[in-house]
Order: structure tokens, then sequence, then C-alpha cells
């Protein structure tokens, strides 16, 4: 079974406790989400490019935050078609793309975001390379291994010590999940 297929079921079971069905407001990652909306909404002229959007979830946030300059992409077509129902108005917004070649990083954009993306992909570096120089990253990792994770985040320091050198990161919040794992909501600019 290849990756996109993997990632089609999961979406297509709605994944961790149908979070993928759910509104994003009753998903586990309604905290960070919300933090990272209003930090994009303080941005003057918002241009957001999503990469790894999922169903669309914290697109249709952004969205109800008035915040509609935006492009997602993920590489699973089944995610991409969750966030064209979810986002119906706004279906046009949404591909079905790779993050590794994507030309999406050659649109006019000042902000990138990667919510539960960077764990999951082997050249997680090379992705944040191909965002353009000073633009706003905002990313999110967890401090937990799960089945498509090849990594995890024990502290905030392996945060810094993994992603420093291409996102001078300026804040990194901690948002907990549950009583052991943990979010890490990063706000940086892209420096290398």
């Amino acid at each position: 079974m290849s990756e996109s297929q993997i990632y089609n079921e999961i979406y297509a079971s709605g994944g961790y406790c149908e979070e993928y069905f759910k509104h994003y407001s009753e998903t586990l990652y309604i905290d960070s989400w919300f933090k990272a909306a209003q930090t994009i909404k303080r941005i003057a002229s918002p241009q957001v490019i999503d990469i790894g959007c999922g169903p669309g979830q914290f697109a249709n946030l952004l969205f109800d935050f008035g915040i509609c300059n935006y492009k997602g992409i993920d590489f699973s077509e089944e995610a991409i078609k969750m966030a064209k129902i979810r986002n119906d108005k706004y279906r046009d917004k949404f591909f079905i793309d790779n993050a590794y070649t994507s030309d999406i990083y050659k649109e006019n954009y000042n902000i990138a975001t990667l919510f539960e993306v960077l764990e999951h992909i082997d050249e997680d570096i090379m992705v944040l390379k191909n965002i353009r120089r000073d633009t706003v990253v905002l990313f999110s990792v967890p401090n937990y291994m799960s089945r498509t994770h090849v990594r995890c985040f024990a502290t905030d320091k392996d945060v810094y010590a993994r992603y420093g050198n291409v996102v001078d990161i300026k804040s990194l919040s901690k948002f907990h999940m549950s009583q052991t794992n943990i979010i890490y909501l990063a706000v940086g600019i892209k420096c290398k």
C-alpha cells in the first residue's frame, strides 16, 4: 500500500477519535489553531499557503476569521475531497500536491503553515527550505510517536535544535492534548 493510500484510509475513517470528521471547534487542536489564527490575523494582508492542509479544518477556521487569501495542499486525495466539502464556498483553494515538489512555493504568500506535517515526512528540512525567505512560518509538532510519525520532540529544545537553523523561531507554545501528549506551536521567520 502506498503512503498516500495509507493517509487516504486514515482520513476516510476519521482518524484518531474521528477528529477529521469534526468541526474545528470540537477537535483536540482547537487551542493551537485558534492561537495560530489570531497570530495570522495580526499580520497585514495575510496570504497563506498551508502545506499538508489535511481535511481543511484549520482553513475553515481561517475563513471564519475572514482570512480568505489562502491555498492549501495535501498529497491525500481523500483529505482534499474532505477539505472541499467542508469549505464548499472556497473549494477552489485546495489542491492535491506534493510538499516536496509543489509550485505553491512560487505563489504570492507571506505566511506558510505546516500543522502536524513535519513529523510525518523524512525530508522535513527540505520542505521548510522550499519556503521563501522572510516568510512568517507557523508549524506544530508533537512530543509523542504514532503509527505515521517518523520523529517526535521530547522537549522544546529539540524543536529549536531541529528547525532553528531554517526558521528563526520567535515563540514556541505548548498545548496539552492529554496528560502526556503535547503539541508545540512554533511561530518564526524563514531565515535560510
